[in-house]
């Protein structure tokens, strides 16, 4: 692809169109953003990378500006394929936050040739019953006439970043953005889901970053990323569920202290 028709780019898959934006250039880092969230969320990080590497920032199925609310989670790894493809794109280091990084764990699973190195941010890949259940119970309230607010509110609590004010303004006004039902359907699939066995098959270097103060994602939830994966990294900051918002810079410096180690 030339470097002058890169940009916001648009590929057609399975009758949809799936929106990424192509920067830079160098080896490819993708960037996965989580439930409700679009390529916009890692603006920090295109910045900072894009002047060492090639950035991909994709608007998974149904966000942003790709279409494709009926999509389900399992095929989400399928449109990052796409993207690649598209791009013009082998292979790439995959950067995802929750549901991004489970996305992006299922592609390295389904396509290991593809994948040079991971990042996972904030994920988790099985609750215990009783996180389950109060997960639940709090996506249930988007059911709810007025409960999207509530909703907005008790999550934006729980991920530990209602000290943040930007934060908190940019996450409510996205509620006129998003469809309450697609993403409850989007978040019961992926909580009904277990990818821990996922993880004896990936084969590159991983680099697991953990927020303190989120407690959206359970600390066992690291611990069992961690048992399953053969010497990945560990990066705690004293962020909430947000770290590349809460603390871009510190964010920022791990990542590239990993990719600079393993030469990626």
């Amino acid at each position: 692809m030339q470097e002058a028709s890169r940009g916001a780019m648009n590929c057609e898959w399975h009758g949809e169109t799936i929106h990424y934006v192509d920067e830079g250039s160098g080896a490819a880092v993708v960037l996965l953003h989580g439930l409700g969230g679009n390529a916009e969320n890692w603006l920090l990080q295109r910045r900072h990378l894009s002047a060492t590497h090639r950035v991909l920032s994709i608007d998974l199925p149904g966000h942003g500006l790709s279409s494709g609310r009926a999509i389900g989670f399992s095929a989400y790894p399928e449109a990052v394929g796409a993207m690649l493809d598209h791009a013009g794109v082998d292979r790439a280091i995959l950067c995802g936050l929750s549901k991004g990084a489970r996305t992006g764990l299922a592609f390295a699973v389904r396509h290991s040739e593809r994948v040079n190195g991971m990042v996972i941010v904030n994920a988790f890949l099985h609750l215990e019953p009783e996180d389950r259940a109060r997960r639940l119970a709090l996506y249930d309230l988007l059911l709810e006439d007025d409960g999207a607010r509530r909703w907005a509110d008790q999550l934006l609590a729980l991920m530990g970043v209602e000290d943040h004010p930007a934060i908190v303004r940019g996450f409510l006004r996205s509620l006129d953005q998003i469809d309450p039902l697609h993403i409850r359907r989007i978040f019961r699939e992926q909580i009904d889901r277990d990818q821990r066995p996922d993880l004896e098959h990936v084969n590159c270097p991983v680099l697991v970053v953990r927020g303190a103060k989120d407690s959206f994602i359970p600390p066992y939830c690291v611990d069992e990323i961690r048992a399953g994966l053969r010497g990945s990294e560990l990066a705690v900051l004293e962020t909430g569920h947000l770290p590349y918002l809460e603390k871009s810079a510190e964010f920022n410096q791990s990542v590239t202290a990993f990719l600079d180690e393993h030469r990626l």
